[in-house]
């Protein structure tokens, strides 16, 4: 019978060989940035939004989160809290001049505005 051990990291590698199964099979679905952050363009507005909050969302915040908010539950809720405000204050002076620029990324932002350097820096 196998260790603990050996099932843990035969279970790491399982999951690693389906992650790589998954990126073959969907790799010729994205092309560009537009395709992989907001489906080419094709997905709704509400649908782009709450996959790029859910995003945000780690492990952390179910594991270790969790355990936090069970000892100190206003610091946690006061992280959360600003990362809801950060959201709104960056769609309300963001939004609409990545609109204008179309670009999909901050980093291309920053390339269009400041060269390929600065992108290499910010990056």
């Amino acid at each position: 019978m196998l260790s603990n051990q050996w099932l843990n990291i035969l279970i790491v590698g399982i999951y690693f060989v389906f992650l790589i199964v998954i990126g073959w099979i969907f790799r010729t679905f994205s092309s560009n940035t537009s395709d992989y952050f907001k489906g080419g363009g094709k997905m709704l507005w509400w649908m782009v939004g709450s996959t790029a909050f859910m995003t945000q969302f780690s492990a952390w915040s179910f594991t270790g989160a969790a355990g936090k908010a069970f000892s100190n539950g206003l610091s946690v809720m006061m992280i959360f809290l600003g990362n809801a405000l950060g959201y709104f204050f960056n769609y309300l002076f963001f939004a609409a001049k990545s609109r204008q620029v179309r670009v999909v990324t901050p980093i291309e932002g920053i390339r269009l505005r400041f060269g390929k350097v600065n992108e290499q820096v910010f990056t």
